[in-house]
C-alpha cells in the first residue's frame, strides 16, 4: 500500500480576488461608509487589501484579523462570539491571540464546499461590514457556507 504524499487544494487566485475587492468597495460606497478590505488565501496569507480614502488607518489590520480568523476555522468572524457567548474561558482564550479577531466582517469564501479563502471588511457596523463582505460573494457566485 502506497502512502500519499501530497494533496492537492484549491485557493482563490488573485484575479477573483481583485473581483471582489471591487465589489465590496462598491457596496461600501452604497452604504456611504469608509472601510477597509482584505482578502486572503485558504491559509490566510494576504492576496489584496485596500482601504478606502477616509477609512481610518487601524481598519486596514482588522480587516486582515477577520480575513484570517474566517479562513482559519472556515466560519464568519463572528461565529465563536456568537455561539459561545457563555463561554468566557474560550472567548477569553481566541480574544489573545494577535491574529484573530471575532467580530462580524470577516466570511469564509467556499467553492464546492472547499474553504478557497476569506474577506475581511472593517471600519462601519458590523452589519455594514458584513453586507459588504456579501457583496463580494455575489461578485463571485460563491458561498460563505
Amino acid at each position: 500500500m502506497t502512502e500519499t504524499l501530497a494533496i492537492t487544494q484549491q485557493t482563490l487566485n488573485y484575479r477573483a480576488a481583485l473581483k471582489a475587492i471591487a465589489a465590496a468597495s462598491e457596496q461600501a460606497e452604497h452604504l456611504g461608509v469608509q472601510v477597509s478590505i482584505a482578502i486572503v488565501g485558504r491559509g490566510g496569507h494576504p492576496l489584496v487589501q485596500l482601504s478606502l480614502n477616509e477609512a481610518p488607518p487601524q481598519t486596514a489590520a482588522l480587516a486582515l484579523r477577520k480575513a484570517r480568523t474566517a479562513a482559519g476555522f472556515k466560519v464568519p468572524s463572528n461565529f465563536f462570539r456568537d455561539k459561545s457567548g457563555d463561554d468566557v474561558h474560550l472567548l477569553a482564550a481566541l480574544d489573545t491571540h494577535p491574529d484573530l479577531l471575532m467580530l462580524g466582517g470577516g466570511l469564509p469564501l467556499r467553492l464546492a464546499g472547499e474553504c478557497i479563502g476569506a474577506i475581511g471588511v472593517s471600519g462601519a457596523s458590523q452589519e455594514q461590514d458584513i453586507a459588504c463582505a456579501r457583496a463580494a460573494l455575489a461578485a463571485l457566485g460563491i458561498t460563505s457556507d
